[in-house]
């Protein structure tokens, strides 16, 4: 356990979606309601992008991207040109192909006993910190969650935890979960 304070925020630059989706190259996958591109990268779970197979989307028209037509470049150099792919994610993708990147995710965190807020869209401060990332580390969305609700359950108390990726942050409280025998 680090017996400092240290101090840690979920609030990051607004990141543009266009520059990022950009500077890539691609994996494309069928699946079985949409047409999915991977990011070739270590980290691929952290720019996946859907479009359907049969035209419009669940969510209406496309209108991923403000409706903006986007260039993939796929692996083997060819360029598909797709108008309003959505950003997605590695379970839903996971769901729909079978391909599993669910623990190709680059995530920051911290886990503490205590969090003291300090002014709103600020760093807040952790104390008893159990947890910390130095660095980005690649693994699940949630390994961060997951660190905290384990050491909720072990110390059967409250735990505090913070989070950043590249899609944003988030914070809050794992309670104890009883085990049933």
């Amino acid at each position: 356990m680090i017996t400092e304070p240290i101090t840690f925020t979920i609030y990051q630059g607004m990141r543009s979606g266009f520059a990022e989706q950009a500077g890539l190259r691609y994996k494309k996958i069928v699946g079985k309601e949409s047409i999915w591109y991977i990011s070739l990268q270590s980290n691929q779970a952290d720019n996946i992008y859907q479009t359907s197979k049969s035209g419009p989307t669940k969510y209406g028209s496309f209108e991923g991207f403000g409706g903006a037509t986007l260039l993939f470049e796929l692996e083997d150099g060819t360029v598909d040109s797709v108008k309003g792919p959505w950003h997605s994610n590695s379970d839903a993708l996971l769901a729909d192909t079978g391909y599993d990147i669910t623990k190709l995710t680059l995530t920051r965190g911290i886990v503490a006993k205590n969090k003291i807020i300090t002014d709103c869209w600020k760093e807040d401060e952790y104390t008893g910190v159990l947890h910390y990332d130095e660095e980005p580390t690649l693994g699940s969305y949630h390994r961060i969650l997951d660190i905290a609700q384990n050491f909720a359950n072990q110390l059967n108390q409250d735990i505090y935890y913070a989070m950043v990726s590249t899609g944003g942050g988030t914070s809050g409280t794992k309670h104890p979960i009883e085990k049933h025998e």
